[in-house]
């Protein structure tokens, strides 16, 4: 019986740090995935931006073409 609860024990202590390891790798998962989601949002902004700044700055002067 002892060397059941032994087992058992054991058997529980990795599940418990398989469980929280998983969780842990999930979360980090979650926060690169925002990471990214960010920044391609910031990219999509900045390009929209000069996008529109250059179809504007077209119609008004073409004084300097940078």
């Amino acid at each position: 019986m002892t060397v059941l609860a032994i087992f058992l024990l054991i058997i529980g202590t990795l599940l418990v740090l398989m469980g929280a390891l998983l969780i842990l790798i999930g979360t980090f998962l979650i926060a690169i995935g925002v990471a990214l989601i960010l920044m391609g949002a910031a990219l999509i902004a900045v390009g929209t931006f000069l996008l529109i700044r250059r179809l504007l700055g077209r119609d008004r002067t073409r004084s300097h073409s940078w």
